[in-house]
This record gives C-alpha cells, sequence and structure tokens, in this order.
C-alpha cells in the first residue's frame, strides 16, 4: 500500500545545504511509492512538466533543482498545499543563500585549472574560478540527450537514471553511492581542463545504453539471474542462445535497471557477430571508442596498449559494459572492463567456451504461457480472447522465439482489422512460414542465415562440412537425430560427424538433447532445409536419404537380431551400412535403441514411401521392427507401419511382403479387440502365403488366427488352427517359433478349463524358451502361465511365475511387458485377500500400461473400482 502524504513526516526547514535538500526531495519520492514514470504522468496531469529522465537527473545532484521541478514533483506526490508552501520557502531560503558570495574553498591538491575530484564519485558540480560550488539555477537546463551519436545519453558522474537502482538491484528511484564511490584521478587531463576556470566542468559519465525493450514477458528467472550475477566484483556474465531467442532484449533490460549504479557509466557496443553481410567489430576500434567515450583524448595504436589503458581507466569507476553479438572470445577479451566494481555483459549467439565468465545464462524459448502472454501484449488482449484457438496456432508455430512473436505482433498490430485466423494459416504453412516471419527490418530467416553463414562462408573446410551436415540433417522427418545417423546420411566418418554436430550446437543452431541425440528447433528445420533445398542437387538429396534408409535398416537388423537370434524376420539379408551402427552390446542395449529409434523408424518409412524412394527398404523395416512394437505395445505405429510394409510392397509386386504387411496390420487389430475387422485380413493372408508356398508364413497366419478365433470364443477353431501351425513349426525345424505356439494352446486349453493339458503346453513352451533366444517372449509366457494357474487356483504359484516375467521386463524396461506382469501380481494377491498389495500392484501397472493396452487398462479400472473403499 503507498503512503499518504500525511505519514511522510519529512521537514525541509531541517536542510541547510541544496544536496541536504534533494537528500529529503529523495526520501519524500521513496516514501510516496511512486515510480519515476508515475510521477511524470501525476505531473503532466496537473499542467506541469516534469519529464522522468529529467527527474531522476535531478534527484541523482547534489544542486538545488528548480523551483518549477521541486514543485511539480511535490504535487505529484500528493503533499497538501500548506507542506508544498513549506518545501518551496525552504528552496527560496538555499536559493537566496547560493547568492551570497563565499570565500574560496579549500580544495585537494591537484594539477593547475583541474577541478578537484568529488568525495562522492560524483562530478556533475560547477565550479569557480575560486574553486567554490556553484547550484545550478533556474535558468540552468539539463544537458539534451543525444540520439545516434556513440553516446545515446550522456549522464553527469554519479548520477542516476530512470533504472537506477543498487547495483545488480532493480528499483524506480536513485541511489545514493557515495558510500561506494572513490576519488579517481584521470591518467590523462580530460577536456575540462583545457577550459577556463569559469566555465570549466567535468567529463559526464557515458551512457551508451540503446533504449530498454517495451516488454519483457517469461524472462524473471533469467532476469533474476543475471541481476544477482552482476552483484559479484569484476562480473563478466554471458548471456548466449539461438538467434531470435531474446539474448539482447534481456542484457538491455537488466542493464537499464542497473545502470544508476555504475559512476564511471555504461559503456554500449554491438560487436557484430550476428550482422549480416558486416564484418564483425575489430576490437581495436570498440577499445579506442570507449576510452574516447570515458575522456581520454586518444588511445595507443597498439591493441595490447590500448586494452590495458581501458583497464586502467575502468579500474576504480565503476563501469558497466554492455558487449552485444559477440563473436568469438579473442574478440571480447581486450574489451573486459577491470576493477572490483565494474561489470561486463556479454550477449552470443555462440557458447564461447574459451571464454572465462564469472556467470553463463543460456536462454531456451519461451514456454507457451509465455509465449502467449508475449503475443497479448504485442497484440491486445481483446484480439487474443476473441480467437484463441488462431492465437495458440501462432504461439505454436513461433516456437517460443520472441523475435517470431515480434515480427507477428508488428504484422498484427498493422492490420488491426484483420483476424487472427488468416495469419495463423499462413504460419501452418510450412512453405510460407518463414515469409511471415518478416516485417521491415525483421527478419527470422535473416537471423538464421547469420549463424549459418558463418559456417556456409569458412574458410575451413571442417566449418563448410558442418554447414553441408546442417542443410542434410534437416532432410528427413526424424524427432532427433545421432551423428552414426547424420554420418550416413552425408556420408562421412562418426567422428567427423560428431565434430560437426558439435560445432553447431556451439552456435545454437542445433540442440543437444542428451545422450549423444540432437534435435532442430522446428523453425530452425525449415531454414536449413529451405537452404538444402538452394544449394544441395535433387540428386544429392535422393542420395543422402537413401543412404539413412539404408542404414536405418541394417541399425535396426543389428538389434532386433539381439532381441530374437533365430528370426529372420521374412526378409533377406540386407545391404552391409557404409558407415557403421550405434554400439549395441547385448538385448538390454538392443531394447533401449528401439524404445529412442522407432519413431524415427517410422517417420523416415512414411518419407520414403510418400517419394516412392527405397521401397524395398521401407517393406522389410516395417517386417524386422514389427515384432518389437508389438511387444512394447505401440499399437497405433504397429498399424502404421504394417500399412506402410503393404504399400511399400505392392508398389514393387511383392506379393509375400504385401502378406506380411497384412499381417502386422490384422496383429495390431487383434490388440485393439477389432476382430471382426482382423480375422478377414487374416484370413485373406492366409490364402496368399498358400498361393506363394512360403510354409513360415503360413505358420505365422495360423498362428494369429488361433488367437483371433480364441478370443472370439471359437475354442474348436482356435485348436484347429493352432495345431497346424504347430505341425508346420516342428516339420520346419522352426523349435523358437515352437514355443510361442505352445503358449497360445495352452491359452485355448484353459478357456475350455483343460488345466492339466494347459499346465503342460506352458511347461513344454517355456522348455524351449529356456534357450535364451527371446527372453521377452519368456516374460509373456509366464505371465500367461501365471494367470492359467490363477484361474486353476494355485494363487502362490501364479504369484512366483509372475514374479519371475517381473524381473524380465524390468531387466530390459520393458514397459508393456512389466505392467502385465503387475496386472497378475494384483490379481494373484487379491485372490489371497491381500487387498492393499493388490491394490498398490494395479495401480503401477495402470500407470505403465496406459496408451500401450487398452483392453488391460479397462480391466485395471474395474478391479480399483470393485475394491475402492467407500466413503465414510
Amino acid at each position: 500500500m503507498l503512503m499518504t502524504a500525511a505519514d511522510f513526516g519529512v521537514d525541509p526547514t531541517t536542510a541547510t545545504s541544496p544536496e541536504q535538500y534533494v537528500t529529503l526531495l529523495r526520501r519524500v519520492r521513496d516514501q510516496s511509492g511512486l515510480a519515476y514514470r508515475e510521477i511524470a504522468r501525476r505531473a503532466q496531469r496537473d499542467g506541469a512538466v516534469l519529464p522522468a529522465s529529467t527527474l531522476a537527473t535531478m534527484l541523482g545532484r547534489a544542486t538545488l533543482p528548480r523551483r518549477d521541478l521541486v514543485s511539480a514533483l511535490l504535487r505529484a506526490c500528493d503533499l497538501p498545499e500548506d507542506r508544498v508552501t513549506a518545501w518551496l520557502a525552504a528552496w527560496g531560503r538555499l536559493a537566496a543563500a547560493r547568492t551570497t558570495t563565499t570565500p574560496p574553498t579549500a580544495t585537494p591538491a591537484g594539477p593547475p585549472g583541474r577541478p578537484a575530484p568529488s568525495p562522492t564519485g560524483r562530478s556533475t558540480r560547477l565550479t569557480t574560478a575560486g574553486g567554490s560550488v556553484a547550484p545550478l539555477t533556474e535558468d540552468d537546463r539539463p544537458a539534451p540527450q543525444t540520439e545516434g551519436s556513440a553516446a545515446l545519453r550522456l549522464v553527469p558522474g554519479g548520477a542516476t537514471t530512470p533504472y537506477a537502482g543498487q547495483r545488480g538491484r532493480p528499483t524506480d528511484g536513485p541511489v545514493d553511492r557515495r558510500d561506494r564511490a572513490t576519488p579517481h584521478r584521470s591518467p590523462w587531463p580530460i577536456a575540462a581542463e583545457t577550459q577556463s576556470a569559469d566555465d570549466a566542468i567535468e567529463a559526464p559519465a557515458p551512457y551508451q545504453l540503446p533504449p530498454a525493450p517495451p516488454l519483457m514477458i517469461g524472462r524473471s528467472a533469467e532476469v533474476g539471474r543475471l541481476f544477482a550475477a552482476a552483484e559479484a566484483d569484476a562480473a563478466v556474465c554471458l548471456v548466449e542462445g539461438a538467434g531470435g531467442v531474446g539474448k539482447s532484449a534481456l542484457a538491455l533490460h537488466v542493464a537499464h535497471q542497473i545502470a544508476g549504479g555504475y559512476d564511471g557509466g555504461c559503456l554500449y557496443t554491438d560487436l557484430r557477430g550476428a550482422a549480416a553481410g558486416i564484418a564483425a567489430a575489430e576490437p581495436a576500434d570498440v577499445v579506442g571508442r570507449f576510452l574516447r567515450a570515458l575522456g581520454a583524448p586518444s588511445a595507443p595504436a597498439s591493441l595490447d596498449e590500448a586494452s590495458a589503458l581501458l583497464r586502467t581507466w575502468t579500474a576504480e569507476r565503476g563501469v558497466l559494459v554492455v558487449l552485444d553479438n559477440a563473436a568469438s572470445a579473442a574478440q571480447v577479451r581486450p574489451l573486459l572492463a577491470s576493477g572490483p566494481r565494474c561489470t561486463t555483459i556479454i550477449t552470443s549467439r555462440w557458447m564461447l567456451p574459451d571464454l572465462d565468465t564469472t556467470s553463463r545464462i543460456r536462454l531456451e524459448p519461451l514456454p507457451d504461457d509465455a509465449a502467449l502472454a508475449l503475443l497479448t501484449g504485442l497484440t491486445g488482449a481483446q484480439r487474443v480472447r476473441a480467437e484463441p484457438a488462431a492465437a495458440a496456432t501462432v504461439v505454436r508455430r513461433c516456437g517460443g522465439l520472441p523475435l517470431a512473436l515480434r515480427i507477428v505482433g508488428a504484422r498484427a498490430a498493422a492490420r488491426p482489422d484483420a483476424p487472427l485466423t488468416g495469419l495463423a494459416e499462413r504460419m501452418d504453412d510450412e512453405g510460407l512460414r518463414l515469409d511471415v516471419l518478416e516485417v521491415g527490418d525483421l527478419s527470422v530467416r535473416a537471423s538464421l542465415h547469420l549463424g549459418y553463414q558463418a559456417f556456409e562462408d569458412a574458410l575451413q573446410p571442417e566449418r563448410r562440412l558442418a554447414a553441408r551436415l546442417f542443410r542434410l540433417a534437416a532432410l528427413p522427418d526424424w524427432t532427433h537425430f545421432t551423428s552414426y545417423g547424420c554420418a550416413a546420411l552425408a556420408d562421412l566418418p562418426v567422428t567427423d560427424a560428431e565434430r560437426a554436430l558439435d560445432a553447431l550446437v556451439d552456435a545454437y543452431l542445433i540442440e543437444s538433447a542428451g545422450g549423444g541425440r540432437y534435435r532442430f528447433h522446428d523453425i530452425v528445420r525449415l531454414y536449413a532445409r529451405e537452404r538444402a533445398h538452394a544449394v544441395d542437387a535433387p540428386t544429392h538429396r535422393e542420395e543422402a536419404l537413401g543412404r539413412l534408409t539404408a542404414w536405418l535398416l541394417a541399425a535396426t537388423v543389428h538389434a532386433a537380431r539381439l532381441l530374437y537370434s533365430q528370426d529372420t524376420f521374412g526378409i533377406g539379408k540386407p545391404v552391409a551400412a557404409a558407415r557403421p551402427g550405434p554400439p549395441l552390446g547385448d538385448t538390454a542395449d538392443a531394447w533401449a535403441w528401439f524404445e529412442r529409434e522407432h519413431t524415427n523408424l517410422l517417420l523416415i518409412a512414411h518419407q520414403q514411401t510418400a517419394a516412392g524412394r527405397t521401397l524395398t527398404e521401407v517393406s522389410d523395416l516395417a517386417l524386422v521392427a514389427a515384432k518389437f512394437l508389438d511387444y512394447a505395445g505401440h499399437i497405433a505405429e504397429q498399424q502404421q507401419f504394417g500399412q506402410l510394409a503393404v504399400t511399400a510392397a505392392s508398389r514393387h509386386g511383392y506379393r509375400s511382403g504385401e502378406a506380411s504387411g497384412l499381417n502386422i496390420v490384422a496383429v495390431s487389430m487383434l490388440r485393439q479387440g477389432r476382430l471382426d475387422e482382423a480375422i478377414p485380413l487374416l484370413q485373406r493372408c492366409l490364402g496368399v502365403q498358400r498361393e506363394l508356398g512360403d510354409r513360415s508364413g503360413e505358420a505365422a497366419i495360423l498362428n494369429n488366427l488361433g488367437n483371433a478365433l480364441r478370443d472370439r470364443g471359437d475354442l474348436t477353431g482356435a485348436l484347429e488352427h493352432l495345431e497346424a501351425a504347430l505341425v508346420i513349426r516342428r516339420e520346419l525345424g522352426q523349435w523358437h517359433k515352437e514355443g510361442s505356439v505352445l503358449d497360445n494352446l495352452a491359452l485355448v486349453y484353459r478357456a475350455l478349463d483343460d488345466f492339466p493339458r494347459a499346465v503342460a503346453c506352458h511347461e513344454a513352451g517355456l522348455a524351449v524358451a529356456d534357450g535364451g533366444t527371446d527372453p521377452l517372449r519368456e516374460a509373456q509366457a509366464l505371465v500367461n502361465f501365471a494367470e492359467t494357474l490363477l484361474a486353476a487356483g494355485d494363487h502362490r504359484a501364479a504369484i512366483l511365475r509372475a514374479g519371475e516375467s517381473l524381473e524380465i521386463c524390468r531387466r530390459y524396461e520393458h514397459q508393456r511387458g512389466t505392467g502385465l506382469a503387475l496386472q497378475m501380481l494384483g490379481n494373484a494377491h487379491a485372490g489371497l485377500g491381500h487387498g492393499e498389495v493388490a491394490r498398490r500392484h494395479w495401480r503401477e501397472a495402470l500407470a505403465r500400461l496406459d496408451g500401450l493396452d487398452p483392453q488391460a487398462c479397462v480391466r485395471l479400472r474395474a478391479a480399483l473400482a470393485a475394491t475402492a473403499t467407500p466413503p465414510r
């Protein structure tokens, strides 16, 4: 709550000097709780003129302000008229006193004609020939701000700005810095020393900061970190991140807030490390500009000497330096301020790992809620509320980049009557999105090109190679990528691909996703693809995707054979990949690789099928990946892969592959309980396999048909098909497949309540599985066996078998298998009356199976509901 004027209790009659009078004015302003801009608005309301910048300067000086400014400040702070009158009377007394001739005051020793340094560190007072202090008169005016000059604003030494405050702390008011300031003797005479003593004035401290951004949303954590980092002695703070993520905005926002805490002023330069068509700034040129801004008449020709002189000039002053868009650590080092009271803030789209810093702050894209808030601030809340879906689309397509949101906001502001829906539709079109994200001199495409150009135009071959890999890596529809996949894509040694990817990460052109994986920001991917289509010939792009697809097939077969060593998957031997695959040592590595890569496999198979390329590899890829997808419970992907296999095989007349693809689709339908759709598909597949004389394929279809008929309740038909499948497997000597058929036969016998035969089939199937060729199949067989034992009333034996299954599944981090084993443990414990134990297993099972096994989840929810404790 703001204090009322009656509570201020500040007595102007106690002031015996202009400096004390200004101190009391500051106290009034502080106790009012009003920001400078609010005071300026109130003054304007009252018909007075008191800009926020003038107010800040006035309260930062030790001289008597103009009477009209004092009156405007007091009335804006809501002081009663009698109090205003008292303040103005005190002002009149001090003004009258200063007109009286005073004897010369003693000053510290110094060069002839040079004014002595202020004991407060401020240098705003005019000196007379005798060295006495001459306060400002009513006719004095603040020096006009200079736009477009090296110093965008000049602030007297020690003065405050609208953003002044304690170093590292944002505040709306000025701060008395006398406790931190120290007298400083300039190494060279300053310009004031060449003037006569009558009109000499000390050089003002530079204030070169460009305007602060009008909106800063969603960065409170980063702002707080930068404030805290600036508190360190001789702080060197690096703000790093991708182009357009808001690095400069953050740095300037904080710099303006803390600027008043630096008596030596604020230096700023754009180092042009991200400037289109313009060479990066030379450190020697920047050092020279900084020295001149600080008052040095010239700078040494040697960069080392000039840098040393800059450190000398800043050592005791307390200077804030902002180095925007740094290109390299070598560019930055000569520009670092020296001294415990100095702070340097650097922004760069490069990581600059070789730069010594006191803190590093990495900016990521804004989260959706903050991005929506920024869009709302730019376009107006009414428009966002009127079209929430369109606004959400725009935010999503901007990918959290503040630059993109600023551009969209500018476009929307330029056409206030145009609906956001049209903008959202154009943003949804990948071919138009980068065009939409351009307005005036703001362009996401141009921002990204700056980072890319540093590689494409480089003299070093390894950097040009990184530019090529950047383009090619954007061609596949993968969610993430590795150095192994990129090596195959670009036909490079893996070590070269690793180095190129690391360089692109350092430039924030790609992101590290952890575990040796990388990814693109969506907008960066669009730009990279655009460059690939502009630079790389169509045949080169197709060859790259072909190499990648062949490599993915070889890597998938390698992983699958670690999991299912006896399975041929119904495909021929794939062509050996030209580049090495991922380092997989055992079945656990293989399962983890499938978990990471199965979505990429599907997306690239979709992409190649749509383009009509590498269809044989796509068909084979589907057949190899199907077993993992079935075990893992990725039912939707399993069905899509099956459909891709059908399409790819039919396009090149591969009937057996087409039938195998239909079998994959049918199995996914069985998992969803869509029996009426699955059974006709399986019958169609069976006819094709028999026509082709593919006995192994025929056995696979017979096995799946037996399961489907069992689930539909046709137990006689199920037995017939499963026994036929068993005969074929034994004829072909496929003992590793025999165990699966035996397990399915056991389930039919259990449904017939023939538990002895069911147990015998389970045990025979497990004896085959004990060979260790398919541990996850063994885990599934153990769960099925547990369910049979439970149905036979042997709950403890069921718990034992389910526990064995759970151990295997947890070893391989097999989510679906773990969930099914936990479900069975819960069922068995419930049968023993262990209600709480059962519910604990069911809850964990539901958490693991949600999204993987809809039918199991339905049963689990029903069990939990049936055993829920009724409310008291």
